[in-house]
């Protein structure tokens, strides 16, 4: 998209039903598994939150 602006639900369900039904499942398809693959790189993330944050700790406790 070309432009930045946040779009209503109702620009979201033009943007999608534009040209045939095909194209409208594809580009779903796409999107899907784009949210899919980020979820799964954000869950491992967030997973190791906690462990870099308890080494931080202990370096910095162990340096001063």
């Amino acid at each position: 998209m070309d432009n930045e602006e946040k779009k209503s639900f109702n620009d979201w369900r033009e943007e999608f039903s534009k040209g045939s039904p095909q194209n409208a499942a594809e580009l779903t398809a796409k999107f899907m598994f784009a949210m899919s693959y980020y979820h799964d790189r954000m869950r491992l993330h967030i997973m190791l939150h906690p462990l870099f944050f308890v080494a931080g700790f202990l370096a910095a406790f162990w340096v001063l």
